[in-house]
Order: structure tokens, then sequence, then C-alpha cells
């Protein structure tokens, strides 16, 4: 389902191994859609792996007027445009999140 998921390493009997920590997802869910975050949080609850949030944003906060002076920020603060794009379409997004390692190595 995850093209980026963890590669894992065949062990005998068909079952598998991580071969690293599991990646860890973010679910994030329209605020217009609160039965299928309430489902995906009971779903996944127990699940270290996943965490379901329901969306918090309203837009862009920023309000264009002439009189105030040009926007210092170099670029969009939102950094995965696809997740607005999703959360659109299908009421949910699907955000790979760094493992606990990767964030104590930067």
């Amino acid at each position: 389902m995850f093209a980026d998921a963890a590669p894992r390493d065949p062990i005998g009997g068909g079952a598998t191994a991580l071969t690293r920590p599991p990646d860890r997802f973010l679910c994030i869910v329209s605020r217009s859609n609160a039965k299928l975050a309430s489902y995906l949080q009971n779903h996944f609850s127990g699940d270290a792996t996943v965490q379901v949030i329901v969306d918090r944003r309203h837009g862009e906060r920023r309000q264009q007027s002439a009189n105030i002076a040009p926007d210092r920020r170099r670029a969009d603060r939102r950094s995965r445009p696809h997740v607005d794009t999703e959360l659109r379409l299908t009421s949910f997004a699907i955000v790979t999140l760094p493992t606990v390692n990767a964030q104590a190595d930067s």
C-alpha cells in the first residue's frame, strides 16, 4: 500500500522481519468527516506506528491587502502540498513520518 514502507527480509515459513525500525504514519482526516476520523482512531488504537489526527487548518491565514508590506517568507510553510489535494479529494491523507533514529541523527 505504501511505496516508501520499510523493506523486509523474508524468514522461513513466509514470515518477515524488519531490517530497520518501522515507518511511522500520520493519517490526517478532513474536519468535515468526523465519522471517518472516529473510525480510524478506533481502528488504529494500540498501533504505535499510526497516528490519526483531524486537520486543524482553516486555509491560508495571511490576508492580501494593498497596504501590507511584501511577504518576507521565501517559501510556503506547507511543505507537502499534495496533502491539501488528498484531503479535498478523499477526506484523508497519509503522510510518512521520519523514524525516531532519523530525527536523532539530524
